[in-house]
């Protein structure tokens, strides 16, 4: 009589080695999933599972079955459906189509099949006929090839059926490998104005942060004027919301807005409060010069609808009162209003990114150079460093730091109060600030960001202080009188 098996060598999914994981991947595998977390993966424990009415969960080879179904792809084997779509016919099977769509389910539901007809014809946009084959066999096998022709029409068939799975792969891959290569025209004309009207952030997003280093461009041609003009409100909320635009400053974004609000082609702009109730919400009037701020208050716009703009220049002009080692005492100063754009005028401040943070060595060094203003006149510029050690100042310091340095000869002492933050997309997350009498002697001074941030903090899986594995700082320098 043979022996029971030992059930501590089942394949149970516990710690293997690679040779056991190779092996299971092209079998069967058994997953043990205790009822309660507190269970140990003991033999006891996995003979009360046995025994359990729940049972071991276990699976076959998930490829091979999805392979096996691509089988049946246009197969007129058990076919009890035919799509008929730009005049070709495909073999289908209801039981695939309404596994992968709901859409398909209320299609073939009672109501709909009551008349006994086996055609089904679908009528698609022309640019999705060519593709619907590509789209149906995806349904099958989970398995597609996209390329940059044809990924917006399987896109638009995979929102037409409601198809998630499908949508997310040909985001995913309009995002990695199509909207870095085209040109901006097609990027805004083709994928943005199609993410915008159909709610994909993460494409939306993808679009304007290609778009949004030639801001400059596109807000102050004579070649993009009618593409800026003819924005809907959404769409321009989509820029302005957006940290990474590239623009000479602040004041910039608001002429350009306020040419947008004014077109004469959309009266209906001026007409609704609404309309620039939520616009002017996105302009971040805290980073603009004190004197910008007046010119703003003169406007024709700001004269007509004062209560619009009265509580966030309170704010700005608060902001620009503090010492920046008061400012970063002040919690109403956290908000996306405070966050710097990529600004190209000189000024006193300067946003920074440190990309692909998961993939920093550790003890490495990231460092930037930028310029600020002067105290001097006639106007000059400092030179400036910052220093970041992502992932640990040496192998024996893993603290993360970020050192701010003088990059000139100090004929005179400059003394200088800074103030560093760490932000999201929305706000700022964390703050330093402190006085520095950089000369000949010293001039380095460590931020001290560590007291605030950790590298465990940082390496986090999804950790908060990062955007899309970006770490962005923003530094605001001034001269202490």
């Amino acid at each position: 009589m043979a022996s029971p098996p030992n059930l501590q060598n089942l394949p149970f999914d516990a710690p293997t080695d690679a040779a056991t994981d190779n092996t299971r991947s092209s079998s069967a595998r058994v997953t043990f999933t205790p009822n309660t977390q507190s269970m140990a993966l003991s033999p006891t424990s996995i003979s009360l599972a046995l025994k359990s009415p729940e049972g071991i969960d276990c699976y076959g080879n998930e490829r091979q079955a999805l392979a096996e179904q691509s089988k049946f792809f246009n197969n007129s084997l058990l076919s009890d459906v035919n799509l008929v779509v730009g005049g070709q016919r495909y073999y289908a099977h209801k039981i695939v189509l309404v596994r992968a769509s709901d859409v398909f389910e209320r299609m073939f539901s009672s109501e709909w099949s009551s008349s006994g007809k086996k055609d089904v014809e679908l009528v698609e946009d022309s640019i999705c006929n060519t593709v619907f084959a590509r789209f149906l066999k995806f349904l099958y096998g989970c398995h597609i090839k996209l390329n940059i022709d044809n990924t917006l029409p399987v896109l638009i068939l995979a929102d037409k059926y409601n198809v998630e799975d499908l949508r997310d792969v040909c985001i995913t891959f309009a995002v990695s490998y199509i909207i870095p290569k085209l040109q901006l025209k097609d990027v805004f004309h083709v994928w943005f104005q199609y993410s915008t009207k159909c709610y994909h952030q993460r494409l939306v997003t993808a679009c304007v942060q290609a778009l949004a280093e030639k801001m400059d461009e596109i807000i102050g041609s004579e070649e993009w004027e009618a593409e800026w003009l003819n924005l809907e409100k959404d769409q321009l909320i989509e820029f302005l919301r957006s940290s990474d635009l590239s623009a000479k400053d602040e004041f910039e974004l608001w002429e350009a807005t306020v040419k947008w609000i004014q077109s004469q082609a959309h009266p209906q702009r001026m007409a609704k409060v609404s309309n620039l109730t939520e616009v002017m919400e996105y302009i971040r009037f805290p980073m603009m010069t004190s004197e910008q701020l007046c010119e703003v208050e003169s406007s024709s716009l700001y004269q007509q609808h004062p209560e619009l703009f009265q509580k966030a220049f309170m704010l700005a002009y608060k902001f620009h009162a503090l010492p920046l080692t008061k400012r970063a005492n002040v919690k109403e100063f956290m908000s996306s209003s405070f966050l710097l754009r990529n600004y190209t005028d000189l000024r006193w401040d300067k946003r920074l990114q440190v990309s692909h943070y998961s993939a920093c060595p550790k003890g490495t060094e990231v460092g930037f150079r930028f310029s600020t203003r002067a105290s001097s006149f006639p106007a000059q510029t400092w030179e400036w460093e910052l220093k970041v050690h992502p992932k640990g100042y040496s192998a024996q310091c893993e603290d993360f730091r970020v050192v701010l340095y003088s990059n000139l000869i100090l004929d005179q002492p400059r003394p200088i109060e800074y103030y560093l933050s760490i932000v999201d997309r929305d706000q700022i997350l964390h703050t330093v600030s402190g006085k520095k009498n950089f000369s000949k002697a010293r001039y380095t001074t460590d931020t001290e960001m560590d007291k605030k941030v950790t590298v465990a903090d940082l390496c986090q899986p999804d950790s908060p202080l990062l955007v899309d594995d970006h770490l962005i700082l923003q530094i605001a320098l001034k001269p202490v009188e």
